[in-house]
């Protein structure tokens, strides 16, 4: 196939998409939305893969240990808390962080910019996707982009 050609029929089926209907829009703050992504991170574990992203290209997939989280809480002013559980010397410690959280229909976007998380002085930014169970996204240190990766990986959830 031509170049041109080709070009052509990526700008009909680009068009063809942007003018037919998606489905019905869900707006943000949908109360069923929500209760899903609340459940969905309810004493779940996010186990996966993680990659370095450094100076434009992506590193080595490594698995990681798991993020375990206890839940997560809407807030005043669409302000949401993710509450991680971390092991400390035998004990198990609870960390909130503070985020944004924004729905593509039932696909919610978990939004940190420059956030403390965690022991050390770095602060954080990060886009996680999460739908069906499925996590994917990127993270960075806020004042090095180049200390950064993406995770990919799957929820567990746990009684």
């Amino acid at each position: 196939m031509t170049n041109a050609r080709s070009l052509l029929l990526t700008t009909a089926a680009i068009g063809i998409c942007l003018f037919l209907p998606a489905g019905p829009a869900l707006p943000q703050g949908d109360g069923d939305v929500e209760a899903k992504f609340v459940a969905m991170l309810k004493n779940a574990t996010l186990k996966g893969t993680w990659a370095p992203v450094q100076q434009g290209r992506l590193g080595d997939e490594r698995n990681d240990r798991g993020y375990r989280i206890a839940r997560v809480e809407k807030g005043e002013g669409g302000r949401w808390t993710i509450v991680s559980v971390f092991s400390v010397r035998d004990r198990q410690l609870e960390f909130p962080i503070s985020a944004s959280v924004k729905f593509a229909g039932d696909t919610a976007v978990l939004i940190l910019d420059d956030v403390k998380a965690g022991p050390g002085k770095a602060n954080w930014s990060a886009r996680i996707l999460f739908h069906d169970d499925v996590y994917t996204g990127r993270w960075w240190e806020t004042s090095n982009k180049e200390h950064g990766g993406t995770i990919a990986g799957t929820i567990e959830r746990s009684e």
